[in-house]
């Protein structure tokens, strides 16, 4: 068996175990201890699973944000159902920016209002480049396969010069309140477009509050509202700045 077989094997059952011992990955493949030693280094070099004394366990959830076709495949009800509170706060022919996200694509999909939209999302080009009443704009530039986004440098800079109506951010993890995102490139797309939006809105879940990515946006104070699923817990209300405005 390669490497790359015994790997995703060791991926499967440590699945369907919640925790694997190299003792009995030595007997189960018939193979050095050394090896299996290697084969856990290197799960846990990936960020896979966490190396443990004598064994391996799950990640973390917080430790690994996924890809947006990974997470697309996770579309809930509830994600619907905050495009849907989204939608009301838009007006007939204002401009708007749509984020790439999951939680931006399902407002991309009821959006029948007539407007002027930009985004550098090719899930929302693909959505909105076919309604007549929706007058798209896609910020170009190098394609970013993982995210599924667009940047290039002056293409950002373009948008220092549009003051948009309403903004529409999603978010990769909110961090303890800091707006944080995975892709560095991404996050000059949205700075450009923060700066200048008169209306700033968060679309994120309550359960991003502990996880964490690599780059900062801003902290949840620099916007108007903040949609999510439920209610959040107590301890994160707490922490909300009181100009923030909640839907849920």
């Amino acid at each position: 068996m390669y490497q790359e077989q015994r790997l995703s094997e060791l991926l499967d059952l440590l699945s369907q175990r919640g925790q694997l011992s190299a003792k009995e990955m030595v007997a189960h493949f018939q193979v050095s201890p050394d090896t299996i030693r290697r084969d856990f280094a290197l799960l846990a070099q990936r960020g896979l699973a966490q190396r443990t004394h004598g064994g391996l366990i799950p990640c973390e959830q917080e430790q690994s944000i996924l890809s947006f076709e990974e997470r697309n495949r996770q579309l809930t009800k509830a994600k619907r159902q905050m495009a849907q509170k989204a939608y009301e706060l838009i007006r007939p022919d204002q401009l708007l920016f749509l984020d790439v996200s999951t939680t931006i694509l399902p407002l991309a999909q009821i959006l029948d209002k007539p407007c002027t939209v930009y985004s550098h999302s090719l899930d929302n080009a693909l959505v909105l480049s076919g309604k007549p009443d929706i007058d798209f704009h896609l910020i170009g530039g190098k394609f970013y396969t993982k995210n599924r986004f667009y940047y290039s440098p002056q293409d950002s800079d373009l948008l220092k010069n549009m003051t948009t109506s309403i903004a529409f951010f999603g978010a990769a993890s909110l961090n303890k309140g800091q707006v944080c995102y995975e892709d560095l490139e991404d996050v000059a797309v949205k700075q450009a477009i923060l700066a200048q939006a008169q209306t700033k809105v968060l679309l994120a879940e309550t359960n991003k509050w502990d996880k964490t990515s690599k780059y900062i946006l801003d902290d949840l104070s620099a916007f108007d509202y903040w949609i999510c699923e439920q209610k959040p817990a107590q301890d994160i209300l707490d922490q909300l700045p009181q100009e923030l405005r909640l839907i849920y």
